[in-house]
């Protein structure tokens, strides 16, 4: 039905928090609407698989997988109760080099400084990031969306 085009939507919310990646707000911003993307990709499934007998069945055993647990409850609260906020972790990391350059060319300039690293973590999964987390959970959908293709579940 729609999955692929919300897996597309997902990895598009997800490369933009990784540009967010230093600013807090855009970066939480970004997440929920990654949630509200990827969840919709199960959602669909679930819809579609239910219309073929054993299609629920199939679409239970896929979702044992604890990540599509994890990011469902991320999602539902950040919808019904309160906007995701992960807990951003700063740190001071040295660097070598100025990158002064656009998307098409680099440019960098021997300049030794520190510079302000941003790391995020659900609050219930402490020294785990929340963008390798996120990719984990996006490969996780891709697979369950191709195999789904793959057996007839869904049309992707």
């Amino acid at each position: 039905m729609n999955e692929r085009s919300k897996l597309i939507e997902a990895r598009h919310f997800l490369d933009r928090m990784c540009a967010e990646h230093g600013n807090p707000a855009a970066f939480a911003h970004e997440l929920s609407a990654f949630l509200g993307a990827a969840r919709s990709v199960l959602q669909y499934a679930l819809k579609e698989a239910e219309l073929k007998q054993g299609g629920r069945q199939w679409y239970d055993r896929a979702m044992a997988n604890p990540l599509f647990g994890f990011f469902k409850d991320l999602r539902n609260n950040s919808i019904h109760q309160m906007p995701i906020k992960p807990r951003t972790k700063m740190k001071t990391e040295a660097a070598g080099f100025l990158d002064i350059g656009d998307d098409d060319h680099e440019m960098l300039i021997p300049y030794p400084h520190d510079t302000i690293v941003h790391q995020y973590e659900f609050q219930n999964r402490p020294g785990e990031e929340v963008r390798d987390l996120s990719r984990q959970y996006l490969i996780a959908l891709e697979d369950l969306v191709e195999g789904g293709i793959a057996m007839g579940w869904i049309t992707g």
